[in-house]
């Protein structure tokens, strides 16, 4: 109790000047340690971004080459064959995904776009009692 009376007696007998000097040194001493830790915590995450780095880089070494693509068919002929006779074999829902895939990039490439697509979602839009109950 008698410490919090001396500091109450020396904070009144310091200046305004004396008080901001304080604060100010205190706000310093702030910064500088919250830059501190936040550059402790920098080092750190790039230490472990350069180790995972690493690792990914060894395992695409060891990967094997990808297939080479094969060319879409241009002619639209080709292509609406390909899907009716992949229809036709409703077993294998594999030939269907490949003529509509085949289809989409033909009517891409006919458009000047070289680039590769991906899709993302299939979702089936009318109903046909022949496949599977759907």
């Amino acid at each position: 109790m008698m410490m919090n009376v001396v500091a109450l007696a020396a904070e009144e007998s310091m200046t305004w000047g004396e008080r901001a000097s304080i604060a100010g040194i205190v706000s310093l001493q702030g910064m500088v340690a919250v830059f501190a830790v936040l550059a402790i915590l920098w080092g750190l995450i790039e230490i472990m971004h350069r180790l995972l780095s690493k690792e990914k880089k060894e395992n695409k070494a060891d990967a094997p080459a990808p297939a080479a693509s094969v060319a879409p068919a241009t002619d639209d002929a080709a292509v609406a064959a390909a899907i009716a006779a992949a229809m036709a074999a409703n077993d294998d829902d594999g030939a269907v995904v490949a003529a509509i895939t085949a289809a989409v990039s033909a009517a891409m490439a006919e458009d000047g776009y070289t680039g590769g697509f991906r899709v993302v979602s299939f979702k089936r839009v009318g109903k046909t009692g022949s496949r599977r109950g759907f």
